[in-house]
């Protein structure tokens, strides 16, 4: 029997003490970062009081006669959101094949191609591609679709190489063994091992991109975000809290039939 005294070392007391030191530091910088950001930053005299800012808040109680004018402009929301996520759909297959280590065709060449596609998708904000298309295409929902599909593509695309590299290589390997040609090989061997999880990444996605096109708009990029941003510009608050119940509403209805596509195709 293994000695208590051995199984279970006192933990040594500089250890301990070092240990401690730094969470202290951490904690004493992230105070102070919080009290410049929070504390000192803030306009506490423009804020004014607690009955100033609940009479403020006030001012947003929906306007339910706006309701029908919001009902085009939140169907065209969800549309660009849908197009949006099937555009990325298309695009995020053949990078996750590149950037699929176990794969790829050149994996010189196009396991860091497919890799760096993803980096730039994941790494910029949705409103940064919105602002490009925008100025490159002008106003509308087309420049919103686009944003949508270049920011969504990089999570597929890595969630799927990521589920490729992962699959069992037994089928694969058997495929190949029968002189099968790539294309063969990734659509009987890769497509039926990962398609449960890509179909959930799918759904997933589809659920972020109804809450980012809906404020695409605000950059041009079409939809419920465009309506918003002329109703507050024009200090209309009650249709303005409109908006936002009915984004709400429709990202809560979105949630609930994802959840029951999810659960009858997965």
């Amino acid at each position: 029997m293994i000695d208590a005294a051995i199984a279970n070392p006192l933990r040594d007391p500089k250890d301990t003490f070092r240990r401690y030191t730094i969470f202290g530091v951490c904690a004493v910088f992230v105070l102070a970062v919080a009290k410049d950001i929070i504390i000192d930053e803030t306009d506490w005299e423009r804020m004014g009081t607690l009955a100033e800012m609940v009479k403020t808040a006030l001012f947003f109680l929906p306007e339910w006669s706006f309701f029908p004018q919001t009902v085009l402009p939140l169907l065209e929301t969800l549309l660009i959101a849908l197009w949006g996520t099937i555009l990325a759909v298309g695009v995020s297959v053949p990078i996750a094949y590149l950037a699929a280590r176990n794969i790829t065709p050149m994996p010189w060449i196009t396991y860091p191609l497919g890799r760096g596609l993803i980096v730039l998708s994941r790494s910029t904000h949705e409103i940064i591609f919105a602002l490009i298309y925008v100025s490159a295409l002008g106003l509308g929902p087309l420049p919103g679709i686009l944003a949508l599909a270049t920011r969504s593509l990089g999570f597929l695309a890595k969630t799927t190489a990521e589920a490729i590299e992962n699959a069992d290589p037994g089928p694969i390997e058997a495929i190949e063994a029968t002189g099968a040609n790539r294309l063969m090989v990734f659509c009987f061997g890769v497509i039926p091992q990962i398609f449960p999880i890509f179909v959930g990444n799918v759904i997933f996605q589809m659920d972020i991109n109804i809450r980012r096109a809906s404020i695409l708009g605000l950059v041009g990029g079409g939809g419920i975000g465009l309506m918003f941003a002329e109703v507050m510009q024009n200090l209309y608050y009650g249709r303005a809290g409109m908006i936002v119940v009915g984004i709400t509403a429709m990202v809560v209805v979105g949630e609930f039939i994802s959840n029951r596509v999810r659960e009858r195709l997965i």
